[in-house]
């Protein structure tokens, strides 16, 4: 049977990665697919379908693909195509066509070390090139690969939710807001705290639905558990937590998946979030989101305007002000 291994960054505690890998496999399907991870066991149990991992460029080889996927999220950085170019076009040689797909991609002309005559070649024949959004077909072009690619507008949008956590923890009379903050957002909030409290008045009255889609092993930055909850007990504290399990790392270990995440968010009235693929998520879903990021980020921003022909009704990105070097004083 034929292999496709899928390249990105997956296994790191990030559901919207593995979101990503989803939509993959559905753009590519056919034979086994095999995903890079840096935790095998956990992309797996968020993945249907997904035959196997593997951690390294040999053993990538070892399965003799037939294609080869490189994308996933915020794939499209320096870093990740010196690190798999050179293997990629190895898979070449065995045979393997090779795609970027629905990549996002960063300011790479500022590092071009990567863009030796291999990688070159690589982009040549590539069998598809494609990115997430404007922005990223902009950063393709100033970065002067040879070849431009189409855009895709997130399809990871399209992944059906999965009800069953949603059904067994949400209720079902009242309003239910999704929230979803990190913890390095925190300065950028207490800078625009006026702003952020007039944003969510109109919410009293509803339960708040904790949205964590991240809790990444190597980073504090990137829990989402912490940011949720440290924003819950210092601006919302009088707010009920419709479901407090989703604040339990091992229950968000053990039983959260893309696909239950959507489920989650698919069933609030709106989502207030700094993620862009919870926002994904609700625009998907038809559910109201409102985006926070700070104004020196575009990550946000940039989904917002690439599915601005899907927004719902509402829906806006906010974006807050860049705090004083010391930051603010707290009251």
């Amino acid at each position: 049977m034929s292999v496709t291994a899928f390249l990105g960054a997956y296994g790191f505690g990030n559901l919207g990665d593995e979101l990503c890998l989803m939509e993959a496999m559905r753009a590519f399907p056919g034979g086994e697919a095999h995903a890079l991870s840096a935790d095998p066991a956990w992309t797996i149990r968020c993945v249907p379908g997904l035959a196997g991992c593997f951690r390294e460029g040999p053993e990538m080889l070892a399965l003799r693909p037939a294609r080869v996927v490189f994308g996933g999220g915020m794939f499209g950085i320096a870093e990740a195509f010196a690190a798999w170019m050179p293997w990629m076009a190895r898979a070449m040689r065995q045979g393997a066509e090779v795609h970027l797909h629905n990549l996002g991609v960063a300011r790479i002309k500022d590092d071009l070390s990567w863009l030796d005559a291999d990688a070159r070649g690589v982009i040549a024949r590539l069998a598809s090139f494609t990115v997430r959004d404007y922005v990223s077909f902009e950063m393709v072009a100033e970065a002067g690969l040879g070849r431009m690619p189409r855009i895709t507008f997130h399809p990871e949008a399209d992944i059906p939710p999965d009800p069953t956590l949603a059904d067994a923890l949400l209720p079902r009379d009242v309003r239910l807001l999704g929230l979803s903050i990190i913890p390095s957002l925190r300065p950028y909030l207490d800078q625009d705290a006026a702003r952020v409290r007039a944003l969510l008045a109109e919410f009293e009255g509803h339960a708040v639905v904790p949205i964590v889609s991240t809790l990444h092993m190597d980073s504090a930055r990137e829990d989402d558990m912490q940011g949720v909850g440290e924003f819950l007990f210092e601006v919302l504290p009088r707010m009920e937590i419709a479901a407090p399990i989703l604040l339990d790392r091992a229950h968000w270990r053990a039983e959260l998946t893309p696909a239950r995440l959507k489920g989650l968010i698919a069933r609030c009235d709106a989502l207030v979030t700094q993620r862009k693929h919870n926002a994904i998520h609700a625009i998907g879903a038809g559910v109201r989101v409102i985006g926070l990021h700070p104004l020196e980020d575009d990550s946000l921003r940039r989904t917002f305007v690439a599915m601005a022909h899907r927004l719902p009704p509402g829906s806006r990105c906010l974006g807050l002000d860049t705090p004083p070097p010391c930051g603010p004083a707290r009251p």
